[in-house]
């Protein structure tokens, strides 16, 4: 009843409320989700085709179901997630462009073509790349695999097994699609004899000479830059100063979470604490991987691969001697010797036959009989080849030099306690490793150390100290001036200016700092961050500075970078002008370097880098066989013919055939559409 009455007492402002937005609706075609809020689950939207947030967490699920099977881990990173989502954003995108474009056209993926790509006589590429569908015994793909994985998927359509299949359906029909596509195009372009031409001038390469003079030789001293100068390099360059996405500046202060005096010596007495069971208990190896930051293998150590500061004790004690605790740059270790005056190799080189049968007892069979077979002089090389299911079998089974741990731990051990050239069986699960050593490198003097090591972290009152400065620095400083003024003033910090998009994941290196970023853009210059950011070992303090919107920047966002623009052009010209003084020598100009096959296409020159002027300036050198006086990034090139690399004789068929199997359309129909499309990207909203 109190809940009816309330409801009666706010009927007259709900009423209000329906009819202001009915007003809104019919003569300003107001969506009612978007003034109640509802839009805020919205996560994208293509030409009016919407994702919202519940479909893409879906879609997020299945792909990092994908990735977890395929990188055989339980769960992904902060980094390998972001990955994850930006995948499942640009496949969506895609699916929404190329199937937008496709219906258009009447292009179709049936259900046939995708079962046959699936199970078909020739299976999609993608399958042959799964983990989950190889067998061993096969080296390969297995079809049998992947009808047992769909059998699963209809015995339970919400298992994981379910998730991962969606993630590469998906895929597959979106390639189809996009082959379709793409196939369409290419019958539709046609090359002629001009363009022949163009392809086969572009591939024009010469050897240089070249001198280079840096800018930085002229004093900037020297020049000046007008405002009408300024202005004129400003409306002839309008390109190079055009802000591809609307854009951030923030301004920030970090407090590196760093362990105090007394986190030092908690640690200290910790391990005090700790060195006496250590020392005398038969059972340390215990104690050791129970309380230490590193786990014992059980792996000899030589001189070379000994922790530095461990080499001087564990050469020159006896068994049972203790190091430590001694404090080590932030960690504190103890260790204690295992075993010491062993001789042993440093790595060895080994071969293998991995056998599998129907069961353990045919397995051990076969195993025995191949053993006898080499015992007996048989060609170990052959059998593997014949015999195992490992992907080294065509290369002989050989696993190449290695030292101890490189692989499996326990299998190098057991390699590594064999002699040179015994044969010996491994078990591996169901399957068995016949393996032979074939090579020692000669014994080195090797110990067994057991180190009990700690890192000295923060700890909570330090970690509640450090959150508190940061804490107390924004209650003091609410405005932009006071924030950037007293960072000055403050011991040790040091303002940094970052300019961020939304697309942009991080903050510098700062890691969980998408969080910074998200806030930057629901807030206006000017505004101070109410809230401490968390970013790995490091609390941030934030102040927002300027929007950089999309589109044309203004000559006075960028006066600055166009005045040293035009600053550098005058100083090219002056370099240039003494560089003609000179004639044809350049050896009068400075250290005469080569580049060789420098042509047009040229992305990288040798020893240079990325020139594209440089590049540009090929067939007129050619031509002219004069020297080029280019203006690059850094300073000018005096370039000069050395000789004309061969090139076939020209011929316009095989030049537009070379260029149409290349399909350089591919890499930009998706751009193509993507820019003739009205795209809304609100991931920011969400993470």
């Amino acid at each position: 009843m109190a809940t009816l009455e309330k409801i009666r007492q706010r009927g007259v402002l709900l009423t209000c409320i329906i009819g202001f937005a009915l007003i809104l609706f019919i003569f300003t075609g107001v969506d009612f989700n978007t003034l109640f809020g509802e839009s805020r689950t919205l996560v994208g939207e293509v030409n009016g085709n919407q994702i919202e947030i519940a479909e893409f967490e879906k879609r997020y699920d299945e792909a990092q179901t994908f990735f977890q099977v395929e990188r055989g881990v339980s769960s992904l990173d902060e980094q390998t997630a972001v990955e994850v989502r930006n995948i499942v954003w640009n496949t969506w995108l895609r699916e929404q462009l190329y199937g937008e474009a496709c219906e258009e056209l009447g292009i179709v993926v049936t259900e046939d073509e995708l079962v046959q790509q699936i199970v078909g006589e020739h299976p999609n590429p993608m399958l042959s790349n799964l983990r989950m569908l190889y067998n061993p015994e096969k080296n390969g793909f297995d079809k049998d695999i992947l009808l047992q994985l769909l059998n699963a998927i209809d015995e339970d359509p919400t298992s994981d097994y379910a998730k991962y299949w969606a993630y590469v359906e998906r895929n597959i029909r979106l390639q189809l699609l996009e082959n379709k596509y793409n196939a369409m195009v290419a019958t539709s372009i046609n090359y002629n004899n001009v363009d022949a031409q163009a392809l086969y001038d572009a591939k024009k390469a010469a050897n240089i000479e070249y001198v280079f003079t840096p800018y930085t030789t002229q004093a900037d001293s020297l020049y000046s830059a007008s405002d009408k100068e300024i202005e004129t390099y400003y409306k002839n360059n309008l390109n190079k100063y055009y802000q591809q996405k609307e854009q951030r500046v923030i301004k920030l202060l970090s407090y590196p979470i760093v362990p105090s005096a007394d986190d030092f010596a908690e640690t200290q007495k910790w391990m005090d604490d700790l060195k006496n069971d250590f020392a005398t208990s038969a059972d340390f190896i215990a104690i050791s991987n129970q309380n230490s930051d590193v786990v014992y293998n059980g792996i000899a150590v030589s001189k070379q691969k000994i922790d530095a500061d461990l080499k001087d004790f564990a050469f020159a004690g006896k068994k049972d001697d203790v190091f430590g605790p001694t404090l080590l740059g932030d960690t504190y270790k103890m260790a204690r010797l295992v075993e010491t005056g062993i001789m042993a190799p440093d790595s060895i080189q080994a071969r293998h036959i991995l056998v599998q049968d129907s069961d353990a007892e045919k397995t051990q069979a076969l195993a025995d009989s191949l053993v006898g077979l080499i015992k007996g002089g048989a060609d170990f090389a052959a059998l593997a080849k014949e015999f195992s299911l490992a992907g080294t079998a065509q290369n002989g089974g050989d696993l190449g030099w290695f030292t101890e741990g490189d692989i499996d731990v326990d299998f190098s051990k057991a390699c590594f306690a064999a002699k040179k050239n015994e044969v010996f069986t491994y078990p591996m699960g169901t399957a068995i490793q016949i393996v032979q050593v074939t090579e020692q490198t000669k014994p080195v003097e090797k110990v067994l150390i057991c180190v009990l090591q700690r890192k000295v972290e923060a700890g909570s009152q330090t970690y509640g100290r450090i959150y508190n400065d940061a804490s107390q620095y924004i209650a003091k400083n609410t405005t932009q001036t006071a924030f950037q003024d007293s960072a000055r003033a403050e011991n040790g910090l040091f303002l940094r200016t970052y300019t961020v998009s939304k697309d942009d994941n991080f903050v510098g290196t700062l890691e969980n700092s998408r969080q910074i970023i998200r806030w930057a853009f629901d807030n206006d210059p000017g505004v101070v961050a109410d809230q401490v950011f968390e970013c790995g070992n490091n609390f941030v303090v934030v102040v927002m500075d300027q929007v950089i919107p999309q589109g044309e920047k203004s000559l006075d966002m960028v006066k600055m970078q166009v005045k040293l623009a035009v600053l550098q052009d005058k100083k090219a010209d002056a370099i240039i002008a003494t560089m003609k003084a000179s004639g044809d020598n350049l050896a009068a100009l400075g250290d005469v370097k080569t580049a060789t096959n420098v042509s047009l296409s040229s992305s990288f020159i040798p020893n240079v880098g990325r020139e594209p002027m440089l590049s540009a300036c090929i067939p007129a050198l050619i031509e002219s066989n004069q020297i080029q006086y280019v203006k690059g990034n850094m300073g000018v090139y005096a370039v000069k013919l050395q000789s004309v690399v061969p090139q076939a004789a020209y011929d316009a068929a095989a030049e537009i055939q070379d260029y149409s199997n290349r399909n350089p359309f591919v890499y930009t129909t998706f751009e193509s559409l993507k820019n003739s499309a009205d795209i809304v990207d609100n991931r920011i909203n969400f993470y």
